[in-house]
């Protein structure tokens, strides 16, 4: 008896974990929001070691609008959809490119920025200025970004891999690598206002590596989130919120 009594208690858990897990994180006082932090001007930690950026002011704006609170996230960028599909985050904003591949497994917003990538060689290197030129180089880019998989379909180069963009840029200046890969906006606040790079490191070309955009990230399973986000970032996007976010974190 005092074990069907277990049984019983135990699939009454397990009931309740995933009536949880099957409803809206609209029924939450707080929304999880996780992130990657070294992609500034997205989202980066700032000296008070806070972290703060584009995405953070956007999704603040989006939860204030809703009614909730914000906790962040910070974790690898190739964790941001397993921790999303396995309920530990409840939206991701990391300046995500809304690919189609991702779309089979996590609902994406309305794009709302885009930008091509940036090429960054050494400042005294003149031998790449195109895409071509990246034939037979060593590339270095974010593991798990749009800049990785076109890498890996296109060929011909030999890929590094890194968990930070910091890594990529500093992986060509310390010479073992030929040309990082990373968003442009990205790479132009970087290669302006890092001392390190001054000087050093020069955008060597631009080039789209995928045209779909940046969005924000959900569930599948959680359409009304999507609904209320979606909403709250089209008013945004129509009123003046968006060009002063853009205005105050110097973005095209």
């Amino acid at each position: 008896m005092k074990k069907l009594l277990c049984c019983v208690v135990f699939a009454s858990i397990l009931a309740l974990g995933t009536a949880w897990a099957d409803g809206s994180a609209m029924d939450k006082d707080v929304l999880l929001v996780g992130t990657e932090s070294t992609f500034k001007p997205f989202e980066f930690r700032n000296e008070a070691n806070e972290i703060v950026g584009f995405d953070m002011d956007m999704i603040s704006i989006i939860a204030e609008k809703l009614g909730k609170k914000v906790e962040v996230v910070d974790m690898a960028f190739d964790a941001l959809i397993p921790s999303l599909l396995t309920g530990k985050i409840d939206i991701i904003a990391a300046g995500m490119s809304a690919t189609p591949e991702r779309a089979k497994r996590v609902a994406f917003s309305q794009v709302y920025y885009r930008t091509p990538d940036g090429f960054t060689v050494k400042a005294d290197r003149d031998d790449i200025s195109s895409l071509e030129d990246t034939k037979g180089k060593v590339v270095a880019v974010q593991l798990g970004t749009i800049q990785d998989a076109f890498f890996s379909k296109m060929g011909g180069v030999e890929i590094k891999r890194y968990q930070k963009t910091d890594d990529a840029f500093r992986e060509v200046l310390l010479g073992r690598a030929d040309v990082a890969c990373v968003d442009g906006t990205v790479t132009k606040d970087n290669l302006a206002s890092n001392k390190d790079y001054i000087g050093k490191l020069k955008i060597a070309f631009f080039h789209p590596t995928s045209d779909n955009g940046m969005a924000l990230a959900m569930s599948l399973k959680d359409p009304a989130l999507l609904e209320k986000v979606d909403e709250a970032l089209k008013d945004i996007m129509s009123g003046e919120q968006y060009k002063e976010l853009k205005e105050k974190w110097n973005i095209d």
